[in-house]
């Protein structure tokens, strides 16, 4: 029973550095990602409706600690004018 309660611990602890690492470092870990074609309806508050432009967008999703966040690349599959997908860590 002592065991379990030491990886309980040692699992919250874990989850409280990741919070204070996250909120204080201004960083972003990324939960999903979306590939945007041109014609597919997809419209963001900031960035309209993607599908409208001419090159695919990626739209990233990323919790900062506080709340999810959406940011939009665009996409290119060679990482040339683009990403090929979104960055794991971003920070600001």
């Amino acid at each position: 029973m002592k065991g379990h309660q030491n990886i309980i611990g040692l699992t919250l602890l874990v989850i409280a550095l990741l919070y204070l690492l996250l909120n204080f470092t201004n960083t972003k870990i990324l939960l999903s990602e979306t590939k945007i074609n041109p014609g597919q309806d997809y419209s963001l508050e900031d960035y309209g409706n993607l599908g409208e432009d001419n090159q695919a967008s990626l739209v990233c999703n990323y919790f900062n600690g506080r709340k999810t966040l959406k940011k939009v690349f665009w996409y290119s599959p060679n990482n040339v004018f683009g990403k090929d997908s979104c960055p794991f860590v971003l920070k600001d």
